[in-house]
């Protein structure tokens, strides 16, 4: 691994020094792989420092006098200060011809060793310590005014002091002792830290093996990150794990996926573990998740279904699915294309007339194409002159004929369909139910179906599910269907505990399911809740809108259930309760 050293020195001579004992360092210490990169520069352009710091990537920084204490603001990589020593100081003093008419200028950095170097020596001399170049001005003026000549100083405070107020600088360098010193620091702590990155890499690859993340805090302090396996993650996830503890939810969101946070204490730390849950559910999603959709087709769908399916495929004419949104019919298009002698299965998207007008223009598109599978998307989106212009193409150009089409359509369950194909396209509608429109019993078993899917692909030993839980799930509009469904189960299983998963684990995913697809102002709402609704479960809100849906329907159990989108079994289970 190769460590690398930034040196800012601020005159040139202490370049050539820092040249010639880091080689001599090099040599002595073979084994190690260490750069250094030096550069020329001082606090008279400051923000030429602050950027050699920020757009590089050192593991230690070495330079001397205020540069330093500048340096140590703008980063936390440890800054090694060459400084100077006694001799330096002494050196300097002794090769000034006039001492009487001569003061010392200096930063913080230096003010103590010089200093004592003045009391140890009985050196009588005026000081002026500086901080901003306002102060450096004001020292000049000060002394250029009461006659002085000549001032000691550091690289930084010579600028302009000849030219301007006609006073000789003579400036203090680290002799050769400091900057050998400093530089053996510098291979001394790239050492240790060479030896503690072992062990580092050790432990990380340890926790990764078990986690996605894993942060050690200080016990109880929640921005105090002690160890993170990803560093450059680290203040971000400690932000993810404050969010957790203060919102009492063990799921967190970012980038459109969900995590699981686990806090455990021990006597001396506080350890947070992130893992990823998988992708939040969205209508912009276009992806299926092929570990559970072919479970839910096959539970959902009969025989005769697939049968209809595999018939259309094998015949020449287009195809069109139409369903609600989350009813992954891009599944259905790759069932298709299995039947198909067809080359390759490819998706394009025709929601705008610009995007049809491209692909209608450019002879390089899948357009003009042969023995492909074009799955066509965003064509209800389309104005029906837009649509007819596409249909008309497909005629003229006999694109059916040459490639295998299917149309994906979003359409809401119940209504009419936005498109109006024309009798020569001769195209196999299938249409889709949303999940809320299939029954009870169909619902039980697809639960329990992605319940076993679940548990051979994790290897967790869920043997059911509670009544409340499957209430809980069967109740739900599920407005991104089969997308948002299997996203909500897998999630709860993943953070409960088998094997019986419960009321309270539907409860949590649904809640900040709920909370995440509302507006800022919608969230901050939800969050805050009706006094009505606030300190109380999901199922306590739901028996709430049973009962007054009973109170409006005279009691009538049935029409109640019916209205309520539930089984008369299922409305019962509740009012027991």
């Amino acid at each position: 691994m190769t460590a690398k050293i930034l040196c800012i020195v601020p005159y040139p001579g202490l370049k050539n020094k820092v040249q010639h004992f880091f080689k001599q360092l090099t040599t002595e210490n073979a084994d190690l792989d260490i750069q250094i990169q030096i550069e020329l520069a001082n606090l008279a352009n400051k923000n030429n420092l602050a950027a050699l710091v920020k757009n590089n990537d050192f593991d230690l920084l070495l330079s001397r006098g205020g540069t330093v204490a500048f340096l140590e603001k703008q980063t936390n990589v440890p800054v090694i200060d060459i400084g100077i020593s006694q001799y330096d100081i002494i050196r300097t003093i002794k090769s000034i011809p006039d001492l009487s008419k001569s003061a010392i200028i200096c930063y913080d950095a230096f003010d103590q060793a010089i200093s004592q170097t003045l009391a140890q020596f009985n050196i009588k001399m005026t000081k002026y310590v500086v901080q901003k170049k306002m102060d450096i001005k004001n020292a000049m003026a000060k002394l250029a005014a009461s006659g002085y000549h000549n001032i000691i100083c550091d690289s930084g405070i010579i600028v302009a002091s000849n030219n301007i107020y006609h006073l000789n600088s003579y400036l203090i360098e680290s002799g050769d002792e400091v900057v050998y010193q400093a530089l053996k620091t510098c291979f001394l702590l790239l050492r240790e830290k060479e030896t503690n990155i072992n062990y580092f890499n050790l432990l990380s690859e340890t926790l990764v093996a078990f986690h996605n993340y894993t942060l050690f805090f200080e016990k109880d302090n929640y921005f105090n990150v002690l160890f993170s396996t990803n560093k450059k993650k680290a203040a971000f996830l400690a932000k993810k794990v404050r969010k957790a503890l203060s919102d009492a939810t063990p799921i967190v969101t970012w980038a459109n996926s969900s995590w699981h946070v686990v806090v455990t204490q021990t006597t001396n730390f506080s350890i947070a573990t992130l893992d990823y849950l998988g992708k939040a559910p969205s209508s912009s999603q276009t992806h299926f998740d092929a570990d559970y959709i072919s479970s839910v087709y096959s539970t959902c769908y009969d025989n005769q279904f697939f049968k209809l399916l595999r018939h259309y495929s094998h015949l020449q004419a287009p195809v069109a699915i139409i369903g609600a949104d989350g009813l992954e019919k891009e599944y259905l298009g790759s069932l298709i294309f299995k039947e198909t002698d067809a080359a390759a299965p490819i998706q394009i998207s025709l929601s705008d007339h610009e995007s049809l007008s491209k692909a209608l223009a450019d002879n390089d598109s899948i357009f003009f194409d042969n023995h492909h599978l074009i799955q066509i998307t965003g064509l209800e989106k389309l104005p029906a002159s837009d649509q007819n212009d596409f249909f008309e193409f497909i005629r003229k150009s006999n694109l059916d004929g040459r490639n295998k089409l299917v149309f994906l359509i979003t359409q809401p369950y119940g209504t009419k369909l936005n498109i109006s194909f024309p009798d020569y396209l001769t195209v196999n509608e299938l249409f889709l139910k949303p999940l809320n429109a299939m029954s009870y019993d169909v619902f039980n078993q697809l639960v329990h179906s992605i319940l076993n899917d679940f548990n051979l692909k994790t290897g967790k030993t869920f043997s059911g599910i509670s009544d409340t839980a499957l209430d809980h799930l069967s109740s739900y509009p599920w407005p991104h269907n089969y997308r948002e469904f299997i996203h909500v189960l897998t999630t709860a299983l993943a953070v409960a505990d088998a094997p019986i998963l419960k009321g309270k684990d539907i409860d949590l995913i649904l809640t900040q399911l709920a909370v995440s697809e509302k507006s800022q102002p919608e969230q901050a709402a939800l969050k805050a809740a009706s006094p009505a609704h606030r300190g109380r479960s999901l199922h306590d809100i739901i028996v709430q809108d049973i009962k007054q849906a009973l109170k409006e329907n005279n009691g009538n159990k049935t029409k109640t259930a019916k209205e309520l989108n539930i089984s008369r079994a299922t409305l019962w289970r509740y009012l027991k309760r």
